[in-house]
């Protein structure tokens, strides 16, 4: 397995390929509020997917060399500068990539499918169905001026608050947000114009969420992102699994990893989808582990 730096156009992301000189199918993975390149220190799941011929990319976009410190209306351009460099190596062959995303990397990975027709495939593990409010350099600064998480073309997204008090100090510290999230999710109107519209992703979408995520509550905004696929009826393969597990348990869960490769392997390996296909594969799994 080689590692490369890859820092030109203002990225930084490791890139990782099997050193054959050979083109492979390339994921771009994304981690989330630790911020930096979360993906590239799990060594023997980079190796996996090498074992299985990808090439992967984990790219950082906050809190690493020349990016921003916080977490706080990121360009959604940042991630398409990703693309257009990976575009130019030999490794990576014609075509699109597949989104890996965790957590606000999540929310990033299905907000990317939207806007960017080179997203082929999508997995989103402890997803939002929302844009929540981005995170300030001090997350327990609570005169700190609240923002989007992401901007597109110069323009931060609609997003939803989740105003903070010094009665939430414990949570904040601890990261137990989750009941925090839930009372800005009874907000119809707020959740409306924040909503993901995961409907224009163009490709097929896995989700994988946490049933004991203290985070914030992954498996019913997964839940929501199904029930707005079906509504719009959304003409890909869209799957959603729980597992009995808390928000970072799903990193280390084997079983759903199983479930990414085998997602990759039947939806992102194929070299075209018939969009005029009227039978999508929609389901929810509830797993345990």
């Amino acid at each position: 397995m080689v590692k490369e730096k890859l820092c030109g156009s203002g990225l930084a992301a490791d890139f990782f390929h099997d050193g054959s000189g050979r083109p492979r199918p390339t994921v771009i993975m994304l981690g989330g509020s630790e911020g930096g390149k979360f993906w590239s220190r799990p060594k023997r799941l980079l190796q996996a997917f090498m074992a299985r011929q990808y090439n992967v990319l984990s790219l950082a976009y906050f809190k690493a060399n020349g990016l921003p410190d916080s977490l706080q209306e990121i360009p959604l351009e940042y991630f398409a500068r990703a693309i257009a460099a990976l575009d130019c190596r030999p490794e990576v062959a014609c075509g699109d990539y597949a989104l890996i995303g965790a957590s606000k990397g999540a929310e990033a990975a299905l907000l990317l499918g939207c806007y960017y027709d080179r997203v082929a495939a999508v997995v989103a593990l402890s997803p939002s169905s929302v844009v929540w409010q981005g995170i300030p350099k001090n997350r327990l600064n609570f005169n700190a001026e609240v923002k989007s998480s992401w901007r597109y073309q110069g323009q931060p997204l609609p997003y939803l608050a989740t105003p903070f008090s010094k009665r939430d100090l414990w949570a904040l510290l601890s990261l137990r947000l989750r009941k925090i999230g839930e009372r800005a999710l009874v907000d119809e109107e707020a959740v409306r114009r924040a909503a993901i519209p995961a409907e224009k992703v163009q490709g097929p979408i896995l989700l994988i969420s946490a049933s004991k995520d203290a985070v914030w509550p992954s498996t019913a905004m997964a839940a929501d992102v199904l029930s707005r696929l079906e509504r719009r009826e959304f003409v890909y393969p869209y799957k959603h699994i729980a597992y009995d597990t808390g928000h970072n348990g799903l990193i280390r869960n084997k079983e759903a990893w199983r479930q990414v490769f085998d997602f990759l392997e039947k939806n992102f390996r194929l070299d075209s989808w018939d969009k005029d296909e009227d039978n999508p594969q929609q389901e929810t799994v509830y797993a345990t582990g």
